[in-house]
């Protein structure tokens, strides 16, 4: 009952945080068109790193941001960036304000709401230039971001914490605007960061059947708090998850240990389609989202405190546990050794799919279980030898570059294997198992791997323990090399 006096502090506060959704829909709905519209437009080339398209979103968003009345950080709204994709380096800059809290004992804790404003830019087709306009993805976010700053500007003795305002660059190549943003400690203490929002895609409220505000589960009673003001203002909430989102900008400050919350309509626009254009979107439903967003963040800056969940806090300690799951192919060759006989046999074609869980153990150590099904052989006197199993491998990872919650991740791999076989022929005979040849084998796995976002690349070696000649006198080892590929949900 820890939260307790939180919760009644939500609950009491909800009916004073609708004073926010108060408003004239038409009026905000028209407001978000025109800010897509102009972020939206060919002028803009898809706001893509190096374009002068990108230049003038970003002096747009400062200019709004200015008469909203905004305060920047130092000189201007701009924190300039050196990015480094591939080998080239790329200026970017995100455009950030903030405004101060009313309440003295909460004023130097600071909620984040941002959005990212770049998107894919164009390319030429048969000496045309093609745009991709990102509408959805994410001038819609951008506008709802412009127009909470100008509330929030305008009713600052609703704030009782500071609030950020950041529209992010370059989140398509990396979400390297936000990962500058949470090293650079000349901006803002990071340990002063209570929550941050990323408002990404929400141009789709109808479309999408309501709002995912995934991670909203990693902040203490914040689940509570954003259904029971849902519910006051007739607003779906479609998922309520408590993981941090890894594909937007949540996921840099998530790797801080910050409750990241990512608000959200799915993926019902022509993503990343040069058909994602400003017509498109459901403005009603972003003026709902924006109303919704007022009351939410109004009350959160109020809340005597702002923590973690316990779910969530468990996973940042240095021995937190944490998972994914996902599917994976193993592709390759494989081929028996006559280990007396000094023999390698010629390889063959083999292959694995299923499924795997990764376990993380803290930042450094990782198991992964797969369940799989296994096509592997070799060549053999009789012609081919093959057999269709069931593979069990359970791999040890080690972390030995990049962060177990950042982008990439290399890691050597050993472990072992079970394989129960289901059926084979070597060459036209069709393979008895137990009296023949073993239906149930035991072997190593090494090999190394890399986590890149949510993909899984990985070379493995595999050798049987178990000799599968089932015969005196001849023993006869299993062997494969594997490219491995997977996708982690």
């Amino acid at each position: 009952m820890k939260n307790l006096p939180a919760l009644l502090f939500l609950l009491l506060t909800v009916p004073l945080s609708l004073k926010a959704f108060q408003n004239d829909t038409n009026s905000l709905s028209d407001k978000l068109k025109k800010h897509v519209a102009v972020l939206a437009a060919d002028s803009m080339e898809g706001r893509g790193l190096g374009t002068e398209g990108k230049i003038l979103a970003k002096h747009y968003i400062a200019g709004e941001f200015q008469s909203a009345g905004l305060q920047p950080v130092g000189n201007d709204y701009f924190q300039h960036l050196d990015l480094r994709i591939g080998l080239a380096r790329v200026p970017g800059a995100n455009v950030t304000g903030y405004l101060e809290g009313s309440n003295p004992e909460l004023q130097d804790e600071f909620i984040i709401l941002g959005a990212h404003y770049d998107h894919l830019g164009y390319v030429r087709e048969n000496g045309e230039k093609v745009i991709f306009p990102g509408a959805d993805d994410n001038a819609s976010g951008t506008a709802v971001l412009i127009e909470l700053a100008r509330y929030f500007s305008e009713n600052r003795e609703l704030l009782g914490r500071s609030v950020i305002f950041i529209a992010f660059d370059a989140e398509e190549s990396g979400l390297l605007g936000a990962r500058e943003f949470i090293r650079d400690n000349a901006l803002f203490d990071a340990d002063k960061i209570r929550l941050m929002f990323s408002l990404d895609m929400l141009g789709m409220y109808e479309s999408n059947n309501g709002l995912d505000l995934n991670g909203i589960g990693t902040l203490s009673g914040g689940r509570d708090l954003a259904e029971a003001i849902a519910e006051q203002i007739g607003l779906r909430l479609t998922s309520t998850s408590g993981d941090v989102p890894p594909r937007t900008d949540t996921w840099p400050f998530g790797e801080e240990g910050i409750p990241a919350i990512h608000a959200f309509t799915g993926p019902e626009s022509p993503y990343h389609k040069p058909e994602d254009t400003y017509d498109l979107l459901d403005y009603e439903g972003m003026a709902k989202i924006s109303s919704y967003l007022r009351a939410l963040v109004t009350d959160l800056s109020n809340l005597p405190e702002l923590n973690p969940s316990r779910r969530y806090a468990r996973v940042q300690r240095p021995w937190g546990l944490r998972f994914n799951a996902g599917v994976l192919a193993h592709t390759g060759s494989s081929y028996h050794q006559y280990t007396d006989e000094f023999f390698r046999a010629d390889n063959v074609f083999a292959f694995s799919a299923g499924i795997f869980l990764q376990l993380h153990v803290g930042e450094k150590f990782a198991f992964q279980p797969e369940i799989l099904y296994d096509y592997n052989g070799s060549n053999s006197e009789q012609g081919t030898y093959r057999r269709h199993s069931l593979t069990f491998p359970l791999n040890f990872q080690y972390n030995i570059a990049g962060e177990l919650r950042g982008q990439i991740r290399l890691y050597p791999i050993a472990g072992g294997y079970f394989r129960y076989n289901i059926s084979g022929k070597n060459g036209d005979q069709t393979m008895e198992f137990n009296s023949q040849h073993p239906q149930q084998e035991w072997g190593l796995n090494l090999g190394m791997g890399a986590d890149i976002m949510m993909i899984h690349v990985a070379y493995t070696w595999r050798r049987s323990l178990t000799d599968i000649s089932g015969q005196a006198g001849s023993k006869i080892h299993q062997y494969g090399n594997y490219l491995t590929i997977g996708y982690k949900f």
